[in-house]
């Protein structure tokens, strides 16, 4: 009868020894539940949820993260010009955070839909240099350039361009016509060299300044302009 007691005390410490295990088993399972591994490296740029805070499915997020080395540049992209994009494409990028710095860019994406309501297509621009202090959501220019600028020049600050279509002579003067709520507006312009189908614009309306292209030969101040966008 003793050998019998003893017999079922082993079995039932047995038992409980595997049940303890299960649980120790469940409760390391549970705490990998309450693990979140980020899926890239990246830089928090949102707070996190607060501790004590329930998380779940619905969640919209426990943490933002963004790669920012990855970052890319999206413009809209007129459907009128959208020919002369292409993917791999070489591009210059301004940030209006550094308009002194230059950065050389390379067509990834182009977006296969036109937003109608604008007449745009989306064109997503990576960077081909390391980049340091851009964030995202941060305004950038992007030119599309025929050829890929080298890094030597890239290093050079922006230059000004003014469309070769632009540029009349007045009065024996290169001019063009600046656009000014509706009426144009004549300033006189001192070009550099030649670049695509403009040229360097090394004195003349200050960089955003939109211009009248193939201004007519009527054309002066106060001439009534209607703005129309391609």
């Amino acid at each position: 009868a003793r050998v019998l007691a003893q017999d079922a005390s082993a079995a039932a410490a047995a038992a409980d020894a595997d049940a303890a295990a299960a649980e120790l088993r469940q409760l390391e399972l549970n705490l990998q539940y309450m693990t979140i591994t980020a899926p890239i490296s990246g830089v928090v740029t949102a707070p996190p949820v607060e501790v004590g805070e329930l998380v779940g499915p619905n969640t919209p997020h426990v943490v933002e993260l963004a790669d920012f080395t990855t970052l890319v540049v999206e413009t809209d992209v007129p459907e009128g010009r959208l020919g002369l994009v292409s993917v791999g494409g070489s591009a210059e990028m301004v940030l209006d955070a550094y308009p002194t710095k230059r950065h050389r860019g390379k067509v990834v994406d182009i977006n296969p839909r036109v937003n109608r309501a604008k007449a745009t297509v989306i064109v997503k621009v990576a960077f081909a240099d390391p980049i340091e202090g851009i964030l995202p959501d941060m305004s950038a220019r992007v030119s599309f350039l025929s050829g890929e600028i080298d890094p030597a020049t890239a290093q050079e600050p922006p230059k000004l361009f003014v469309p070769g279509s632009a540029v009349v002579e007045r009065d024996g003067e290169p001019v063009v016509f600046a656009l000014s709520e509706g009426k144009a507006e004549r300033r006189r312009v001192t070009l550099g060299p030649s670049i695509g189908d403009g040229f360097e614009l090394v004195e003349g309306p200050p960089d955003g300044t939109r211009v009248v292209a193939n201004p007519p030969e009527a054309i002066d101040d106060g001439y009534p302009v209607a703005e129309r966008i391609e």
